[in-house]
């Protein structure tokens, strides 16, 4: 199994940028933003075992906490 640390980088790097482009903000926003969620902490704790579900999953989740999965879906 791959370390938990460099699924996690993985997912942060492609989320964040998934983020910037949809609401048109900087990479440095989209992870501040990010790394201040509730998403990223429980991501970031192992034992949730948050790190191992897909990318998406996690995307969707931070959406849902920021309030953009409603307007995502609602724009698609």
């Amino acid at each position: 199994m791959k370390d938990p640390k460099i699924i996690i980088d993985s997912d942060v790097t492609q989320i964040t940028s998934r983020y910037s482009k949809i609401k048109g903000i900087s990479p440095n926003e989209a992870l501040a933003l990010f790394l201040g969620s509730k998403t990223y902490k429980t991501l970031n704790n192992i034992d949730t075992g948050l790190c191992y579900e897909m990318t998406d999953y996690i995307y969707e989740m931070f959406l849902e906490e920021t309030g953009d999965l409603n307007e995502l879906q609602t724009n698609n």
